[in-house]
């Protein structure tokens, strides 16, 4: 009978780890823009639980400059199956 090694723990902690990578039957995660213009970080978090459900509302910095940047609202949500 085969004796079990450090090496057969690596292999199974690596495919346990890929599978846990692997989406399951949910849709995984998505994102959209909501507001490219401006951000209120309470208004970007109402907009994204208005349109998806989520609580996934966060302000993304999205360009400007250093002293005057922008941000845009983006929303985090599980994807449709």
């Amino acid at each position: 009978m085969a004796k079990f090694t450090p090496t057969h723990a690596v292999i199974l902690v690596l495919v346990f780890t890929v599978v846990s990578m692997v989406p399951g039957i949910e849709g995984g995660r998505c994102t959209e823009v909501l507001d490219p213009k401006k951000c209120v970080l309470n208004d970007c978090k109402k907009m994204c639980f208005q349109k998806h459900k989520s609580i996934g509302g966060q302000c993304t910095q999205s360009g400007g400059t250093p002293i005057n940047p922008t941000f845009d609202c983006v929303c985090t949500y599980d994807c449709p199956l």
